[in-house]
């Protein structure tokens, strides 16, 4: 037995040891509410204290809801100091978003946690879902040009938004269309097939425009409405009902306005109350229809639309089983994407006198038109010209089957050429006349060395300064390159990277140009400019940013105080002279004053 009153430094260390306090790890999930509404997504917070998860865990199927993994892991370190002992407590996070779509009594079930092989297991938990009723404050419609099409032709569908101003009656204000629009939660919101539409706006920095309309609420009152329309062409897959895919969307819809009390909005009006509200779309009844069996051609392969085709040879003279690239050009207005060829293996008349690979062709896409390859064999002499070559699609116009048909390609085929057994053996390399005779070169430099000396004798290379600077070029010309190329690529891929390098060219060309009588528009035009600048130097989505919401900004970045109270008073009075028509300053000189603050925010990190 060991004794410690022998071993004083083993003694310390079981003191020291007992005292420390045991911490186990503790998995818990968090609830921001337990009541909410259909289509309004709540965040769900997974916490594990004290361990580190083996992977991500996965979210449990949530009958009447999508859940998905929002962000994570997220760390943080909590040290606690009490009576002179501090503790440190880790932990580590993940969101996971809940859209409920459905009302009733909603059950999440628990996580599976893995941490360091140990499993852990959450409790349930209980959301109260409601009907999300947005009243007469919102409708979203999807409209198509056309009540009827068939699978496989395109169709011009449009997203309509009617979203009801809001009207406040204290501050004698109404909401405009872009704050409205600011009003939507892009994020939250989940938008279909036009998804795509609204990807490409936003990366060209643009947005719906509203126009103010009447519209019939649900009473059959006549009221007035943003309208904010999303044009996209969708391609119909499968018969029956129009599908555009899951389409919610969120607003937050502001209830009460009131004056600002901090430093930087003071006075100014701002949101101080919301409610979220969500509409389910209502798609127009638009009937796609299947293409009809009667009368569909033998080679008929899924094309749909009107179309050409032209066919080519090369070459047009050769031999017996020499390779010919025969080359086919369908033009047309169908999905040249999706395209297929005609079967050329099918066909009797091609294959009776040509050698065909049953090989599939892919095809490529050149505007309008796609074009086909095959390499083609005759196998006999007496082949006078490759056949028309069919072509079958579906006009829905016509609603009926097209075939069209390329011209015939003239060729001369001659026989294949034979070798004789002498010309064999003469090849081979036996004697005759035509042999050659191999003689030593004896001059010039490619004489050989036949003395040992000059073999051996060294012969030193001394590189000049020229070999030298001619050795170091390939590798600085490929480094700039790869700079150029570096910096090419993350502008083409990295968004945030991309919007704030251009966010200061763009917010100045929205000042120069703002549209409009030139009076009345720059106020608006420097607004709109600072807003975008300052939503694209901190990636935050496009339109809608608020002057508070800008001023707030620019403060948690750490720009300095001086200049964000600067950029905070040249709103305010833009904010005056746009909403109200008041204002001591010179339009243009507002305009002026804008460009200086976004000079100067350029030079500010944030």
């Amino acid at each position: 037995m060991v004794s410690l009153t022998r071993h004083p430094l083993l003694l310390v260390v079981l003191l020291l040891a007992s005292a420390l306090p045991v911490r186990a790890t503790r998995v818990v999930v968090e609830l921001p509410t337990r009541e909410t509404y259909v289509g309004v997504p709540t965040v769900l917070r997974l916490i594990v204290e004290d361990g580190e998860p083996d992977q991500a865990p996965i979210a449990p199927a949530v009958p009447g809801a999508t859940i998905r993994l929002a962000g994570g892991p997220s760390r943080s370190v909590n040290v606690l100091s009490i009576n002179g002992q501090t503790t440190q407590k880790v932990s580590v996070s993940y969101a996971y978003q809940v859209t409920p779509s459905e009302p009733g009594k909603l059950t999440i079930p628990p996580f599976d946690v893995q941490v360091a092989g140990r499993k852990y297991r959450t409790q349930p938990q209980v959301l109260i879902v409601s009907a999300s009723d947005t009243g007469d404050l919102m409708f979203v419609e999807v409209t198509g040009r056309r009540p009827s099409a068939y699978v496989g032709e395109p169709l011009d569908v449009t997203l309509q938004i009617w979203l009801k101003p809001y009207q406040d009656r204290q501050f004698q204000f109404t909401f405009q269309e872009s704050h409205m629009w600011g009003q939507i939660n892009l994020e939250a919101s989940q938008w279909g097939v036009f998804t795509e539409a609204l990807q490409q706006m936003f990366s060209q920095r643009r947005r719906p425009v509203g126009r103010e309309t009447i519209r019939k609420d649900k009473q059959g009152n006549e009221r007035a409405y943003y309208l904010y329309e999303i044009p996209h062409r969708v391609w119909a897959e499968r018969p029956g009902k129009l599908d555009v895919g899951n389409i919610n969307v969120m607003v937050v819809y502001p209830t009460a306005l009131g004056r600002g009390r901090s430093l930087f909005d003071a006075g100014s009006l701002a949101i101080t109350e919301t409610r979220s509200i969500s509409a389910q779309v209502r798609i127009a009844p638009v009937e796609i229809k299947p293409i009809p069996a009667e009368g569909r051609p033998a080679w008929y392969r899924g094309a749909v639309g009107q179309f050409t085709m032209t066919a080519s040879a090369k070459p047009t003279e050769m031999a017996v089983g020499d390779p010919i690239t025969l080359t086919l050009t369908v033009t047309g207005s169908g999905r040249l994407d999706q395209l297929q060829p005609p079967p050329l293996p099918d066909l009797p008349e091609l294959t009776r006198d040509f050698k065909v690979p049953t090989d599939p062709l892919a095809g490529e896409v050149q505007g309008n038109a796609k074009r086909f390859t095959q390499s083609i064999r005759a196998t006999s002499d007496a082949v006078k010209q490759i056949p028309p070559i069919p072509f079958a699609y579906f006009d829905p116009r016509q609603e009926r089957f097209v075939i069209v048909r390329s011209q015939p390609i003239a060729i001369a085929v001659r026989p294949a050429e034979k070798m004789s057994s002498a010309q064999v053996v003469d090849a081979a390399g036996g004697g005759g006349p035509a042999a050659r005779v191999l003689t030593e070169v004896s001059g010039g430099i490619l004489a050989n060395y036949t003395e040992m000396e000059d073999v051996l004798a060294q012969q030193a290379v001394r590189p000049g300064a020229g070999l030298f600077a001619l050795a170091c070029l390939p590798p600085v010309v490929f480094g700039i390159c790869r700079i150029v190329q570096y910096r090419r690529d993350r502008l083409r891929h990295d968004a945030a990277y991309a919007r704030r390098r251009t966010a200061r060219h763009l917010a100045r060309s929205r000042i120069r140009h703002p549209g409009g009588a030139a009076g009345s528009s720059l106020p608006a035009a420097a607004l709109n400019a600072i807003g975008g600048y300052v939503a694209d130097r901190c990636n935050l989505p496009a339109g809608g940013l608020t002057r508070a919401e800008a001023v707030r900004h620019l403060t948690e970045r750490g720009v300095r105080p001086t200049l964000v109270e600067q950029v905070d008073r040249l709103l305010a009075e833009c904010e005056q002279m746009q909403f109200a028509g008041t204002g001591g300053s010179d339009p243009r000189e507002l305009a002026r004053e804008a460009a200086r603050c976004i000079d100067l925010l350029d030079r500010e990190r944030f």
